[in-house]
Order: structure tokens, then sequence, then C-alpha cells
């Protein structure tokens, strides 16, 4: 399975080249994200023009329905632990990070630089 971050799935949305040349790529391959990067995708969906939010909205229903959609469980919170880098401090990475690990995942894929997991990661991570 593979991940995808909200970096990416954004650039799927946006319909760029990049983001069709990654998924052909990856066709035959599970493609996954989390209800936490799906939760970020919701709320850039309402932050834009009135007009056009139910058409974003329906972009969002229609790449949920492509995609694996990863909870967040006990499990996941458990292995989140291993990511989570300070005390006091809540990065939500972690939590997205332990998702993936409890879910078997093998690759994360992001467009975000100097955002990698600790070292010790089960899965690869992926600039895309």
């Amino acid at each position: 399975m593979k991940a995808l971050d909200t970096s990416v799935l954004l650039e799927v949305l946006h319909d760029s080249a990049r983001a069709k040349a990654l998924l052909k790529s990856l066709r035959g391959e599970e493609l996954a994200t989390t209800e936490i990067n799906m939760f970020e995708l919701e709320v850039l969906a309402g932050a834009g023009a009135r007009a056009s939010r139910p058409g974003r909205r329906n972009a969002l229903d229609r790449l949920r329905q492509r995609l694996t959609v990863l909870p967040v469980t006990a499990e996941g919170v458990r292995e989140a632990r291993r990511f989570h880098q300070g005390a006091g401090s809540l990065d939500y990475r972690a939590l997205i990070w332990g998702t993936l690990v409890a879910a078997g995942c093998g690759e994360f894929l992001t467009a975000r630089r100097g955002a990698p997991p600790s070292k010790g990661s089960p899965f690869k991570l992926r600039l895309a």
C-alpha cells in the first residue's frame, strides 16, 4: 500500500501534470491516505470562495471513493509514540505516520520537503 500526503492529494485535485504522471506510475497499487489528511483537505475546501465550496466538496467525495482512507485507531496512536518528538508539543504528522504503520503501509508519498519520519520507520518516505 502506498499512502498519499495532503500535498500530493492537492496536486491530484488540481489535476496537475505531475500528479497525472505519478498516478500513472502507481497504477495497480493500493493508494491510501488517512482521515487526518482528508480533514486537512476539508478545511482547505471550506476556506475558499463560498460559491465554489460545493464543487470542492464534491471533488473530495470523488477522491475519497478512489482511495483507501485509513482511520485513526488505538494501534495507530501507539505507533505514533515512536514518531512524537517533543514533550508538550503536538505534531499531527506523528499520528499520520503511526496510522500508516498500523495499517501496514509500505511507502508515503509527499511533496513536502523536510518532513521525514524518524529513523527506523518501517515505511519508505518518497518525495513526489
